[in-house]
């Protein structure tokens, strides 16, 4: 191996320049932003109990991006996605009970719509996702709605969260090319 091409690698592994945020990098700068929106999941869980505060930090730290424009964007994904693939695996839920088979097939498509989309539609991913837990968990036995239907209201808690961590903290721009 080329003495050269360890240079390169250790500079892909570098990170980046200061974002001139008190001389922070952006990478820095998310972490922060994920890990103030997860704590404060973590205090509203102690304090109200959420059904699944999983849900919420997920929601709240993957939609952390770039800038705070692109994290805007990512909850609106994550959120349209979720509210429309929960509904869709609400009203399949009688297949749990007739036709679990069926329902195990149709999650297994959606986890390829889920790998498939995820690239480039965040929003068809969220949905796909969200419909094969839903399905999955009723499918296992679990058949409480207000347990299932918390995967929608806790993914929009956990994403105002997200959004709120991205404008006031250390908020980032967008780069110019």
């Amino acid at each position: 191996m080329n003495p050269a091409d360890d240079d390169q690698v250790v500079a892909a592994l570098a990170p980046g320049p200061p974002s001139g945020r008190n001389g922070m990098s952006a990478e820095f700068i998310m972490g922060l932003q994920a890990a103030t929106g997860a704590l404060a999941i973590v205090a509203m869980n102690d304090a109200i109990g959420l059904v699944e505060s999983s849900w919420a930090i997920t929601a709240c730290t993957y939609v952390v991006a770039g800038s705070a424009t692109g994290t805007l964007a990512r909850v609106r994904r994550r959120i349209v996605g979720t509210l429309v693939g929960v509904p869709l695996a609400l009203a399949c839920l009688p297949l749990a009970a007739h036709a679990p088979l069926v329902l195990w097939c149709v999650a297994a498509f959606a986890m390829i719509v889920y790998a498939m989309a995820l690239p480039e539609r965040y929003d068809i991913a969220c949905a796909a996702f969200a419909f094969t837990l839903i399905v999955t968990m009723a499918a296992s036995g679990t058949h409480s709605l207000p347990l299932l239907a918390a995967r929608a209201w806790e993914t929009l808690t956990g994403g105002v969260l997200g959004i709120v961590a991205a404008v006031v903290i250390f908020p980032l721009r967008a780069g110019r090319e």
